[in-house]
């Protein structure tokens, strides 16, 4: 994503082992940064879209299906949504529009490459994004900070960011070449890896759309889960399937015990423990296939089975799932002569559904320090869902008033607030190289500034170059003749960089000796200037001499203050 022509610096390497050039750093730096904000941050899981001059130029209600245009441009954006779409990612659509006009789109141009069928679900009609965008995380069962909301509309996205701040809002470029750009370097549109469950993601919303009218329909929950035909399939997890394992550790909330986050390396750690073991729950039922939903990481002791992680996907609750998977391990304990099964379970502020249930299993097997269950094997074993009994309980209940729900962390390192600005600003402006080493500059050269007297200018092209070089290694716009470069925040590293500035720009060799001997722009301007010298002849300095040097240097200074 940062390609750099000129990344090697042979002159650091051989004076200071330090091979990259400014370019070089800047890439690897935001390289490596941007992968950081990536294992660190929530994942995203649905992309809400804009029509109307987004996904096409034009305003379908007034130009017809077939007077809007999809521009080169437009195609490129919707294949990127299709990719995101393949890489796990739902796509909704929210439009201020007659919905049939919209559909009309789709249905009628051939040369559209976003289908209906790669829609999770959509909102069309004249209430604002923002409402919108809420009902569309109710229908989906999905947390407002999973949202990137894009629009072309700076109106549509200030209602968005003023009522939603949780979701992601992007607005796109004004120039459609740009398009291809902004989206690459789009931090949160980045994926560690895809699975097959990531791929078929879409159309398991869809088959859900379908069982949800089924439940409708049902005269009761007890009718509508057995008409389900709910199927799971309890099983060690394989090799290929621990990709997708960690993924779920990170993205399941709801229905998480632990919520321990693991990547597949750790996991097969994790297994390489003595009686662990790892179980991979599937789930289908007549509408379709959920995929992997559910995992169980169980550690075998010497009188009972502990379990570790306990999480499932929350599309599968209120279905059982839940009930035949510790059924299944109480039945796995008793073959393996445990009597016990402990369950911990660790509140956060999403994992109710979770605390709820280990708690309808009988609080009577709580430990003491109320953070963990043990439950006898046998009771575990003989476990049955009944879905009624669940809403007799609920209708029982007496109300209480809800407590006030914490607040949510960021979904990303920048904080909610500011996240949709820089991650716009990242998207627009710093997407090569270039422009990323021009930023850093200019951030350092606003922050830094050197208080202090005037000084005098420079007096010929050698001090002007120096000066010049100085200001941009240390970042520092003040910075005139006769200051020290080792007392304004001159290091070793930024010594070699001064010194390979000074053969690229005044096409003379120094070693860093130099720099000690003549700490200052003046100092270091006569000796490039001297008559009959020849600095090309100066030795090199390796690394340790360096140090050594720079330990002289701050002892010489230390003497001349006392």
């Amino acid at each position: 994503r940062y390609p750099v022509a000129a990344y090697y610096d042979i002159h650091g390497h051989q004076l200071g082992d330090i091979p990259y050039t400014a370019e070089g750093f800047a890439a690897i730096g935001t390289a490596l940064f941007r992968t950081i904000f990536n294992l660190k941050r929530k994942p995203f899981k649905v992309i809400v879209l804009d029509c109307d001059h987004t996904l096409w130029k034009g305003v379908c209600g007034e130009e017809g299906s077939q007077g809007v245009a999809v521009t080169a441009s437009h195609r490129a954006l919707q294949q990127f949504m299709v990719d995101q779409m393949n890489s796990g990612m739902l796509l909704c659509l929210c439009s201020k529009n007659s919905e049939q006009d919209v559909l009309d789109v789709f249905d009628q141009r051939a040369d559209m490459l976003l289908k209906r069928e790669h829609l999770a679900s959509w909102r069309i009609n004249w209430s604002s994004k923002s409402e919108n965008i809420k009902s569309l995380a109710s229908e989906l069962n999905l947390a407002l900070d999973s949202f990137i909301f894009i629009d072309d509309n700076p109106v549509e996205c200030a209602d968005v960011e003023i009522n939603c701040p949780e979701v992601l809002t992007l607005r796109l470029p004004r120039d459609p070449a740009s398009f291809a750009s902004f989206f690459e370097h789009i931090w949160a549109f980045d994926h560690t890896g895809t699975t097959e469950e990531d791929r078929s993601r879409s159309r398991m919303y869809q088959d859900n759309a379908q069982r949800e009218r089924f439940r409708a329909q049902a005269p009761s929950l007890n009718d509508f889960v057995a008409g389900l035909m709910v199927r799971v399939e309890i099983d060690e997890a394989t090799e290929d399937q621990l990709s997708r394992v960690s993924q779920l550790t990170f993205r399941t909330n709801q229905f998480n015990f632990t919520t321990i986050r693991r990547s597949p390396s750790e996991i097969r750690e994790f297994l390489e423990r003595e009686g662990s073991g790892c179980l991979a729950v599937r789930v289908a039922d007549r509408f379709g296939d959920y995929g992997l939903v559910g995992v169980v990481l169980y550690e075998a002791e010497a009188v009972r089975f502990k379990l570790d992680t306990f999480l499932l996907s929350c599309r599968v609750l209120g279905r059982g799932v839940e009930h035949r998977v510790l059924s299944s391990i109480g039945q796995r304990a008793l073959r393996a002569g445990k009597k016990v099964v402990e369950l911990s379970c660790l509140p956060t502020e999403r994992n109710l559904p979770a605390r709820d249930f280990v708690s309808s299993l009988g609080d009577q097997y709580r430990s003491k320090t109320g953070a963990s269950w043990l439950f006898p094997a046998e009771y575990l074993a003989s476990l049955e869902y009944d879905p009624d009994e669940k809403t007799r309980q609920s209708n029982e209940k007496p109300a209480t008033p809800h407590a006030e729900k914490p607040a949510l962390p960021p979904a990303s390192g920048f904080g909610i607030t500011a996240r949709s600005e820089h991650l716009q600003r990242i998207g627009e402006q710093l997407y090569d190289v270039g422009r990323v080493a021009k930023a850093i500059d200019e951030f350092r050269l606003r922050t830094q500034g050197l208080d202090g007297a005037a000084e005098p200018e420079p007096s010929d092209s050698i001090e002007t170059t120096l000066v010049n070089i100085w200001r941009k290694v240390l970042g520092r716009p003040g910075i005139g003749l006769h200051v020290n470069f080792f007392e304004v925040g001159g290091t070793s590293l930024k010594a070699v960089q001064v010194i390979t500035m000074i053969r690229k720009h005044l096409h003379q060799s120094l070693s860093i000796v130099s720099l000690f001997e003549c700490p200052t722009v003046t100092l270091l301007a006569a000796r490039l200037g001297a008559k009959g010298r020849s600095p090309s002849s100066e030795p090199s300095t390796s690394g340790a001499a360096l140090r050594g040097q720079q330990r002289r240097s701050r002892a010489m200074r230390r003497t001349r203050s006392r």
